[in-house]
């Protein structure tokens, strides 16, 4: 089954979190004007590169991000939320496709009327899995290359996708940049969140393949040892 080549690509602050924890509407402490120029210019560059972007459902509630291009020349990927339940306020920003397309990923618990309010506002569905929130990502990942010709994928988050992702084996890089900064706090998102479970107890191990110092900033590419083993 053929999908894309894809991405984890996350800011992390020193002592390993990406932010801390907040509710929806709450302002994150941790935006854009905290990170260096360089680096949002390379992020940017990031997604100019790919096809296609994807987050969690979290990631919309709790900023409303867009996802598109943040300066720049380059075509805006398409972008993907994961969205099992179709929970998604149909205000959302990421719902304008006036300039790029939109697709949620939803599953067959998915409400009708929730799924036809998203379709009015102009986002492709794709109803992947019956596991209620969680959507089948394996199913979804041969969509997206097959039917939207999404050949290359940066996933940004948030932490539970990450995990799913890693458990299912679905990441050819995982991208890091370490941030010069603390953010501290017990209850402070860490990249890869939930319980630290994995198919057949195996630990997922990691090879360094590359690493770039940015100004204060280090930035690493990791990909999965059994990929490096057996090859694409």
């Amino acid at each position: 089954m053929s999908r894309p080549y894809t991405i984890m690509l996350v800011a992390v602050s020193l002592d390993g979190k990406i932010s801390p924890r907040r509710q929806p509407g709450q302002t994150n402490p941790i935006g854009p004007e905290l990170i260096a120029p360089e680096i949002m210019e390379l992020h940017n560059a990031q997604r100019a590169g790919v096809d296609g972007i994807m987050v969690g459902l979290n990631c919309i509630l709790l900023d409303d991000s867009r996802l598109t291009l943040r300066a720049g020349a380059g075509t805006n990927p398409t972008r993907v939320v994961l969205d099992g339940l179709a929970e998604m306020p149909p205000s959302a920003r990421i719902l304008d496709c006036s300039n790029t397309p939109t697709v949620v990923a939803v599953t067959e618990q998915a409400p009708a009327d929730r799924v036809a309010e998203l379709r009015q506002r102009g986002a492709d569905i794709v109803v992947a899995g019956d596991n209620g929130r969680f959507v089948d990502l394996t199913l979804l990942m041969a969509t997206l290359r097959e039917d939207f010709g999404i050949k290359r994928l940066i996933v940004e988050g948030g932490g539970m996708v990450h995990r799913s992702m890693i458990a299912d084996q679905l990441y050819d890089e995982l991208q890091l940049i370490i941030c010069p900064f603390v953010i501290g706090g017990a209850e402070s998102v860490t990249p890869v969140q939930r319980g630290a479970f994995w198919p057949g107890g195996a630990v997922p191990t990691f090879a360094l393949t590359d690493s770039e110092v940015v100004g204060d900033y280090l930035y690493v590419t990791y990909q999965p040892r059994e990929k490096l083993r057996h090859g694409p």
